[in-house]
């Protein structure tokens, strides 16, 4: 099922996102079978230093790491009658990134529900008799909030409880109540998104025995991140003309604020064009293959200064299918894609981790399917 899109932390401060996309398109499409039965299915995809081939790591000049990161689907398609097939699926992942300044280690969680339809709409009789369909799907993706309770920047430590914080706000209310010293963290970020996509699928055989399918679709992400800062919100101007190490604070806080995520909405606009096919190699394994082109817009993005804007994406995904018996299938699968995970992660992408997209990604998974 789609990547797990590795550490998705709002800030960018990881290289990677933690989630998910879902795959009922995986299943649903690289099946390539006209079937009645409900389909039920699981996933695991995983990533580490260990695994990258394509050295994605050093290639970005960061103060950031991915170290592992991993995610979990569980999917089921559900045929209503002869033209109408629905689904549901969950993705539950998780990310470690480590950085060689604080803070120094972080691990990101999130969390996507996804459902769809795929309705036959009937043939191209005045052409050729292949089968089209109508897909549609939604989804709701989250990163849960991730406290940082330490941030360098600008050569001073914002904390926070850490020993090597610079500057750090003490919790008064908490302080009166209890006597005890509990400090602001750095700040505090989650995001979430909603994903809405529409296309048309068309179905058939190459040379008589090789069935392929040919699909377009058009996306639409609306992603909202947020950062919450007490530091960030000092508008004392004692406070904001001291300086630390020879720092002025406030000239610390502006060049954060505007390296920051936008608070306010985006939306990001895709056109996903998919070719696959599958081919039986010998009795009971096959293999299959998708690749996708994707085109990028964004509307009510606020673009950095200087930042490159990357619009357009290619991901192809390899698998091997295993069917000991006619219900159960076993799969391994690969994902390489040109430009990290724009276009197949919503909350990748934004002005702090723009750059991470000049650089490839990929990742493996296996699975397991059921039908009955």
């Amino acid at each position: 099922m789609k990547p797990n899109k590795s550490a998705r932390l709002c800030l960018g401060l990881a290289l990677i996102s933690p989630t998910v996309s879902a795959d009922l398109d995986f299943l649903n499409i690289q099946l390539l079978e006209n079937t009645d039965d409900i389909v039920l299915a699981a996933e695991y995809s995983y990533f580490d230093t260990s695994l990258d081939l394509l050295d994605f790591a050093s290639k970005v000049e960061s103060s950031s790491r991915p170290e592992q990161s991993s995610s979990t689907q569980l999917s089921v398609l559900v045929p209503v009658n002869e033209k109408l097939r629905v689904g549901y699926e969950y993705t539950d992942s998780s990310a470690q990134v480590s950085r060689t300044a604080e803070p120094f280690s972080m691990e990101t969680k999130g969390n996507e529900h996804q459902i769809s339809a795929r309705y036959q709409l009937g043939h191209f009789r005045h052409y050729l008799k292949f089968p089209i369909a109508l897909n549609l799907s939604a989804s709701t993706v989250k990163q849960e909030p991730l406290e940082i309770d330490c941030y360098a920047h600008g050569g001073l430590i914002l904390g926070g409880s850490c020993d090597s914080a610079d500057i750090r706000l003490l919790d008064g209310a908490h302080r009166i109540n209890t006597g005890e010293r509990i400090y602001y963290p750095a700040m505090t970020v989650d995001g979430k998104a909603q994903v809405y996509r529409i296309g048309l699928e068309v179905r058939g055989s190459l040379w008589n025995d090789l069935p392929f399918y040919q699909r377009i679709d058009f996306q639409s992400s609306r992603v909202d991140l947020n950062y919450s800062s007490k530091l960030l919100e000092i508008s004392d101007p004692f406070l904001l003309n001291a300086s630390f190490r020879g720092v002025a604070l406030s000239d610390t806080i502006n060049s954060l604020s505007s390296q920051l995520p936008q608070q306010s909405p985006w939306t990001e606009r895709a056109l996903i064009v998919e070719f696959g096919s599958k081919v039986d190699l010998i009795d009971r394994v096959s293999a299959s293959m998708a690749l996708k082109h994707y085109r990028i817009d964004r509307a009510n993005y606020e673009y950095a200064v200087n930042e490159v804007n990357y619009n357009h994406n290619t991901a192809l995904d390899l698998a091997l299918w295993f069917k000991p018996n006619n219900g159960l299938m076993v799969y391994a699968k690969g994902q390489i894609s040109q430009h990290n995970l724009l276009g197949i992660d919503p909350l990748a992408y934004n002005r702090k981790t723009s750059k991470f997209f000049a650089q490839p990604y990929g990742k493996i998974a296996a699975g397991i399917s059921y039908s009955f």
